[in-house]
């Protein structure tokens, strides 16, 4: 008999699953891995062919972006930089990558004078690429961009991207990720219990 109430006030569980108020009690619980990363063949600034074994045997932090940017990947960058900065001022601990989401306007040559700037993390590496190579990047990250013209400004387009930093672990495997709101310290506490 016992079983048998029981069952009747599960019915509507089983049937219809967990209340709103059921589904939002709780600590939530995550499994398995996220599927962010993979292989890539790009062209850094010095016009070299890397792929993204060259940055395995450190954590990596990587951003998707363009140099025509006017705010969202300088402040990126400069975040990075922060980071850098407070926990691997010698850039040694960490391979720290910009790939565009640009290439018709990102080469090699613009990269170079564009990932020098001040405020970026030292050996920041800007690796660009054919318009294949970039999607292919960008689809194994799932990072989003999109072409958009403009009629009414001195550059001809912009591109909308997603605001995302990837960080990975010495072996390539995606261990987090920062929106643009994440604060340089939020950033670096995630850093900090890997790199220590």
């Amino acid at each position: 008999m016992k079983a048998l109430i029981i069952l009747i006030f599960s019915l509507p569980i089983l049937l219809f699953g967990c209340s709103e108020q059921a589904a939002k009690s709780g600590k939530n619980v995550i499994s398995g891995s996220a599927e962010i990363g993979g292989p890539f063949n790009l062209i850094n600034q010095d016009n070299l062919l890397v792929t993204e074994n060259d940055f395995l045997g450190k954590p990596q932090l990587i951003y998707f972006g363009f140099s025509y940017c006017p705010d969202i990947c300088p402040t990126a960058l400069q975040k990075m930089g922060s980071v850098q900065e407070e926990l691997d001022p010698d850039g040694d601990l960490i391979n720290y990558l910009f790939i565009s989401v640009d290439p018709e306007r990102d080469t090699s040559e613009s990269l170079k004078l564009y990932v020098e700037s001040d405020g970026f993390p030292k050996g920041l590496n800007g690796l660009t690429g054919s318009k294949e190579q970039v999607d292919k990047a960008k689809l194994a990250y799932k990072v989003y961009s999109q072409r958009v013209s403009l009629s009414d400004s001195k550059v001809d387009y912009t591109v909308d991207h997603s605001d995302i930093m990837y960080f990975m672990d010495e072996n390539g495997v995606f261990i987090d990720f920062f929106f643009g709101k994440n604060t340089i310290q939020e950033i670096g506490e995630a850093v900090r219990k890997l790199v220590g």
